[in-house]
């Protein structure tokens, strides 16, 4: 049961508080990004983005014990996935992408000051709100981040075969990632994309295959 209680609120009535929280987080979100930022989300589409965010807010909510805490999480979280991605279309033409990790410090230096109130500051909130709103007592909330943690990684393993099904059905359009994220949802998108990255990955090469290659390069310089 959830450790969250409202006083006045019948048990069964907090559980209601998800989904009142996340539609009221959605709506806000979509009528920023369609009317601040030009980024309007395709209508038919929105049920599954907002069923997987809805998903992942009860799950937060089971393993919360503060609810302002939650609020503020949801909140941050949903402000990152939709008017943060709206936000970087503005500026780069491209949603928030998983490789987007890789280019931290590029996406710096083209933000300016502006990457620490859009970038740094809300992840470091999101992280933290998360690890200080946790409680762990209890068979219900230990299931609840079991799930947490085991549905994504094994969602990793089966990556290939997800994202191909999800690219069945979204679509994907490699070249224009704006509109994949118009097309998905800000929710759908960082998961297709996120397993697609996974499923995809490639390990680095080493220092020997690095030499050479570059040898090779080298050499064929040299024969021209």
């Amino acid at each position: 049961m959830p450790r969250i209680k409202i006083a006045g609120w019948p048990r069964w009535a907090v559980w209601l508080v998800p989904l009142g929280a996340t539609s009221a987080a959605y709506v806000l979100a979509y009528l920023v990004c369609r009317f601040a930022l030009d980024t309007p989300l395709v209508p038919e589409r929105i049920p599954y983005d907002f069923a997987l965010l809805t998903g992942l807010s009860y799950l937060l909510f089971a393993v919360s014990r503060r609810l302002w805490a939650y609020l503020t999480l949801l909140s941050l979280l949903v402000a990152m996935l939709y008017v943060g991605s709206a936000v970087k279309i503005a500026y780069l033409g491209r949603p928030i992408m998983p490789d987007d990790v890789y280019s931290i410090s590029a996406l710096f230096r083209i933000l300016g000051l502006w990457g620490w109130p859009l970038v740094a500051i809300p992840l470091l909130l999101i992280f933290s709100l998360f690890a200080f709103n946790l409680r762990l007592q209890g068979k219900f909330r230990k299931a609840a981040l079991s799930a947490l943690i085991v549905i994504p990684t094994g969602a990793t393993v089966e990556s290939l075969p997800l994202y191909q099904a999800m690219d069945n059905f979204w679509g994907n359009t490699p070249w224009d990632q704006r509109e994949n994220f118009l097309w998905r949802g800000g929710t759908v998108h960082i998961l297709q994309e996120s397993l697609r990255a996974f499923a995809l990955r490639q390990d680095p090469p080493k220092s020997d295959e690095v030499a050479a290659a570059l040898a090779r390069r080298l050499d064929a310089a040299g024969a021209k």
